[in-house]
């Protein structure tokens, strides 16, 4: 079913069900399409054929009104991130030749200081009596939204979405993920990029409820916990871990589906979250902006992992080969599904990798018996150290079963210009650092000499990127001063 009828069919079969719940306002399915309807309707009238609407809002209500009246004019959405610093934004306003804006209360005051003449959206919408006969402009193949990759990997580039992509995406893979009309869905983090907008869309497509703050701050989502019987999260796992480390942990007693993705997650968390409640469960998935849902894993209780890679089933619908094979089974994974993005905005930066109705994923990867694919890393993940290949993943796997929290590995240069390996782990206790002896003892019985770290730096918490992941491009060096660490070799 499209999200304009399923919109419908929410309004008249569940009208007062909450939609979408932020820390101030609730929107229940009616008033979400009443408002949403409305907003097409001017739309129409304000927008020319073919030419895009911004959207700038970090309220969640504001957000899902924004997108579903773009969506029922048949106007593609461009997500506009409010995190952006004010030079970014006017570069991407220019680059799509400043359009037609919709924005919340905060979201008006930054742009108005911009220049721009923005259309603000209420989260406080008047009550409705009746359904209102959405008129939807439905074209499947038509462009959606275009939505910016994090950057996490270079400057975000602008992927284009059709309409069919994520209706197929949630059809396919909404029961895998537990999206359900009776999930109470809580996203901690920002709504504007990829992982949180396909979690409130597919919240709404099948008639359950979001509730979100809109940004990650830890009182609004406790106070949201509070009142919410929230049975399902999805976040990024940086930001799962803040919740376990700085929420109390009754407020996490009613889960029972967590859903992490955009950046790998570490077994002793998944652990973690499993210990929350007898009957929770921890789904990792795995995708992209560019192919929105790609594969996933259902992670076990007490589970451990003798490789850190991700290794899952691919989702109904999602095909895959491998290009420059090694000859050891491994090559870059080429995706073909329908859940494809068509691809980057011509205007912007970034070229997709084709191949017929394939698209690279930019990771290496094996493929796996019964459906099931093995994820090695980016092609710029092997280091050669003295002439020696190194992948990073099998050392952190090493670190892992010495116990070490999420471990990141790089390559540095020295005073002497000698390459070293560097490790980088989550460590809160500073008066707990592990023996450096005995670590080095573990590590030679896991790993050859010339794979040990030289050095282990510990940090209490990881520089995050605007959309809650690792910023591991932002590490300190490790001849930084002050910091904790263990030289190893």
């Amino acid at each position: 079913m499209d999200l304009a009828s399923q919109l419908q069919q929410n309004a008249r079969t569940r009208p007062r069900h909450p939609a979408v719940i932020s820390t101030t306002h609730v929107l229940d399915y009616l008033s979400l399409a009443a408002s949403s309807n409305a907003l097409a309707g001017k739309l129409r009238q304000k927008v020319l054929p073919g030419n895009r609407v911004g959207i700038y809002c970090t309220d969640p209500i504001a957000l899902a009104i924004s997108f579903h009246g773009c969506m029922l004019a048949g106007i593609s959405a461009i997500i506009l991130d409010p995190a952006w610093p004010s030079a970014r934004l006017l570069q991407m306003l220019e680059l799509f030749d400043s359009p037609t804006l919709l924005c919340d209360r905060d979201g008006e005051a930054v742009l108005r200081a911009l220049g721009q003449n923005p259309v603000r959206v209420p989260s406080d919408v008047d009550d409705v009596a009746a359904v209102p006969a959405l008129t939807a402009s439905y074209d499947a193949q038509c462009e959606l939204l275009v939505v910016f990759t994090s950057g996490s990997s270079g400057s975000p580039k602008a992927v284009m979405r059709s309409r069919d992509s994520w209706e197929q995406s949630i059809a396919r893979c909404a029961t895998t993920l537990g999206a359900t009309k009776d999930a109470r869905t809580m996203v901690p983090g920002p709504l504007a990029h990829g992982l949180g907008l396909y979690a409130l869309v597919e919240s709404i497509a099948t008639g359950g409820t979001i509730v979100a703050p809109g940004r990650w701050k830890a009182q609004d989502v406790t106070t949201l916990l509070e009142t919410e019987n929230c049975n399902r999260v999805v976040a990024v796992p940086s930001l799962v871990r803040l919740m376990l480390d700085q929420l109390e942990s009754n407020l996490l007693a009613t889960l029972r589906h967590v859903v992490t993705g955009g950046e790998p997650l570490a077994s002793q968390l998944a652990q973690r979250i499993l210990r929350v409640s007898p009957q929770i469960t921890c789904t990792e998935y795995y995708g992209s902006s560019e192919h929105s849902l790609i594969a996933y894993r259902a992670h076990q209780r007490s589970a451990t992992y003798s490789m850190p890679e991700f290794i899952g089933t691919f989702f109904d619908g999602v095909r895959a080969h491998l290009h420059a094979s090694q000859g050891n089974g491994v090559g870059r994974l080429m995706i073909a599904s329908d859940f494809n993005a068509t691809g980057y905005d011509p205007r912007g930066p970034g070229e997709l990798e084709r191949c017929k109705d394939s698209t690279g994923v930019g990771d290496l990867a094996r493929l796996l018996p019964e459906n099931r694919v093995q994820i090695l890393g980016r092609h710029g993940e092997m280091l050669n150290i003295n002439g020696n290949n190194i992948y990073p993943a099998e050392i952190s796997a090493a670190l892992e079963q010495c116990g070490l929290i999420q471990p990141v590995v790089q390559a540095h240069r020295d005073a002497a210009d000698r390459p070293r390996i560097t490790a980088y782990c989550l460590f809160p206790d500073p008066r707990m650092l592990p023996d450096a002896l005995e670590l080095h003892g573990e590590l030679k019985n896991l790993l050859p000499t010339y794979k040990i770290p030289h050095d282990l730096v510990f940090l209490s918490d990881w520089p995050l990127t605007n959309s809650g992941k690792r910023d591991v491009f932002n590490l300190p060096l490790p001849t930084t001063a002050g910091l904790r660490k263990l030289r190893l070799r």
